[in-house]
């Protein structure tokens, strides 16, 4: 038993007051925790390789602005089979104008409307965050768009470089050989869908009245809670530069190109 835990020093509320007494700044071999001394000088902290600019800089990790998107309190929607007759009416008015019985340009139309009804971005197996269904989506039908900025082939890798010395990951999408769709600032949900050896959606290109949107359609008929995935097809590329795949299916290629 020693004297300061007699005294209850040892307790920060104890030595919170006591810190505060007439006289307790003449304590020259006390270290202040809650109440420093004007006259008090603070020891410099000990570099450990004796001096600063022979260590290595290491960047600070940016801050991730969806980083709640990935949480695991963020409850994930029912996975379970359920009747069609439980859908409500609008759900179903919904559906129907994003199926295959409208015209191309009607169904786009509604897209933007439907498709924050139909997906949600949730915490993922595959890559940190995913998007996933909130309920039953035929095949064929209409998902979502990638939406962004679109900007010139000749201007991607100068925005890879400034959004990897930002510390902040790049969403792009090829149109065709002249324009790419930006997502990384400016995007939607859509930029968070994973990649997938086997997946459940494929993306197309479509024309409407004169503009070119790329457009995440339905390859089969997907459930509510299951993950929305499609193959990125990047181009095979040597093996040190090889980027692994997570997705998990049954044929996985293990490598992304």
């Amino acid at each position: 038993m020693s004297g300061a835990r007699m005294m209850g020093m040892l307790h920060d509320a104890v030595l919170f007051l006591v810190e505060q007494l007439q006289g307790a700044s003449r304590c020259q071999g006390h270290v202040f925790r809650f109440h420093k001394q004007d006259n008090q000088e603070e020891e410099l902290p000990v570099n450990p390789s004796g001096c600063a600019r022979s260590e290595v800089y290491l960047r600070k990790s940016t801050f991730d602005m969806f980083n709640f998107l990935a949480s695991q309190h963020r409850q994930l929607p029912d996975n379970g089979l359920y009747d069609e007759e439980e859908d409500e009416v609008p759900l179903k008015s919904t559906r129907r104008a994003t199926s295959l019985e409208l015209p191309m340009a009607m169904r786009f139309r509604h897209l933007e409307k439907t498709s924050k009804e139909a997906v949600g971005v949730y915490r993922s197996a595959i890559h940190g965050r995913g998007l996933f269904c909130k309920r039953n989506i035929d095949a064929g039908e209409m998902v979502i768009e990638y939406s962004g900025i679109v900007i010139r082939s000749v201007l991607t890798d100068k925005r890879e470089k400034y959004y990897d010395g930002k510390g902040i990951g790049c969403y792009m999408f090829r149109i065709d050989d002249f324009d790419v769709v930006d997502a990384t600032m400016h995007g939607n949900a859509a930029r968070f869908i994973n990649h997938s050896c086997e997946p459940n959606c494929y993306s197309r290109v479509i024309n409407v009245e004169g503009q070119k949107h790329i457009v995440i359609f339905a390859l089969r008929k997907i459930y509510r809670g299951e993950e929305l995935t499609y193959d990125y097809k990047f181009p095979i590329e040597d093996a040190s530069n090889k980027l692994s795949c997570n997705c998990g299916a049954r044929r996985c290629r293990r490598f992304l190109n």
